[in-house]
């Protein structure tokens, strides 16, 4: 049997506060899923940021892979 495949990948997030208010948060995502070329997008809240980890994660586990 063969094993299951190994599967990775990263994420970096860089936030900042544009003009420094805090009504102006920024944060530029940049994510790479197994040996794809990295890929990124700029949100513009906390909810936006969970869901952009969040999708990053399922996208990750859509192998053999599985979360425990």
């Amino acid at each position: 049997m063969k094993p299951p495949e190994e599967r990775s990948g990263s994420m970096v997030l860089r936030a900042w506060l544009e003009g420094g208010k805090p009504q102006a948060l920024r944060v530029r995502v940049i994510f790479t899923v197994g040996t794809n070329d990295a890929r990124s997008l700029v949100v513009s809240s906390p909810e936006a940021v969970h869901t952009a980890v969040q999708n990053w994660l399922e996208e990750l586990g859509t192998g053999t892979m599985t979360f425990s």
